[in-house]
């Protein structure tokens, strides 16, 4: 009976550990996506906003005009190349990169492979980039693009 018992004192504190690793790797996995996607959204919003108004001050009023609307495939390939480039700047590495859910939830597999390529080529750009650089050159590809 002393066996059986200690048997299953081990498994039930097994069990009971694991769970506590599982709830707590999904915790910190929680916490490390919140801390990335504020790092993410604060960066470029502020990059942009300083960006704009040094523009709104530099160019005279007739150069200023509406941006061009964007499509909305268009909009996710530039909100990927972006975080593309925030991750390397994070030294994150690209499988975390194209796990995100705006390319491995896409449904055509031609669209996911698209923004698969797309975010590899922006994690491997080497030199710095304005925004509207950037937003420039994945508007370009992206109106080329089949």
């Amino acid at each position: 009976m002393g066996v059986f018992l200690r048997w299953g004192i081990l498994g039930i504190l097994s069990v009971a550990a694991l769970l506590y690793a599982y709830n707590a790797s999904k915790r910190m996995a929680q916490v490390h996506e919140r801390k990335a996607a504020t790092s993410v959204s604060a960066a470029p919003a502020a990059e942009d906003e300083d960006e704009d108004q040094e523009q709104a001050d530099s160019a005279p009023a007739s150069e200023t005009g509406p941006v061009e609307a964007i499509s909305p495939h268009c909009e996710v390939e530039l909100l990927v190349a972006r975080r593309a480039i925030d991750m390397r700047r994070q030294a994150a590495p690209l499988d975390r990169l194209l796990r995100m859910q705006e390319i491995a939830w896409q449904e055509p597999a031609s669209r996911r492979e698209r923004l698969e390529m797309v975010a590899t080529r922006w994690y491997g750009h080497q030199q710095p980039i304005s925004a509207e650089a950037l937003r420039a050159a994945v508007l370009s590809d992206c109106r080329q693009a089949p």
